[in-house]
């Protein structure tokens, strides 16, 4: 785990000596089921390299659950990223897709890795809002008095949409 923290800070050290754009954001979600309630607040720091399509990031999520019959459960999960932005649309729109991995910080319980495509919009010069369309890669987890279980995710998440507001200077 130590060696994951240095290799982060080491690339965002790296990252920072070129010239670029730096964004700062995130994402609030919450849900009210019938059996359960749930909340994230996610901040997230990125950075471009100059003139090019690409950029280095991370997110770290906070989140708790209240579900019924069973307590109140916490987590955060730590997310590194690289962003390629494939195209722009008009003078406001962009696509993108992140090259991710999270992993659960506090019980090493979760690991994903894979692909997340979306969407932004330029609010403003500096102020930008982005929608995540879906998720395709692997996820392992380890549940509780089980056997982890690995599989391949294809997810379009359209359903449940990830949106998020950025500053970039």
């Amino acid at each position: 785990m130590k060696k994951l923290f240095l290799v982060a800070a080491l690339i965002f050290a790296g990252v920072l000596t070129a010239q670029a754009q730096m964004w700062i954001g995130g994402s609030v979600n919450a849900s009210i089921q019938k059996e359960s309630q749930t909340f994230t607040i996610a901040p997230d720091v990125g950075y471009y390299f100059s003139d090019l399509p690409f950029a280095v990031a991370c997110a770290v999520e906070y989140g708790g659950t209240l579900q019924k019959g069973e307590g109140y459960t916490h987590s955060m999960t730590v997310t590194p990223y690289f962003r390629y932005d494939i195209c722009e649309i008009g003078e406001r729109f962009s696509l993108f897709t992140d090259l991710l991995s999270d992993f659960d910080a506090l019980e090493f319980s979760f690991f994903d890795i894979g692909l997340y495509p979306g969407v932004s919009f330029d609010l403003t010069e500096h102020w930008s809002a982005e929608f995540y369309l879906g998720f395709f890669g692997y996820e392992w987890e380890l549940v509780p008095g089980d056997e982890s279980e690995q599989r391949f995710v294809l997810d379009f998440k359209t359903a449940a949409p990830s949106f998020g507001i950025y500053y970039s200077f």
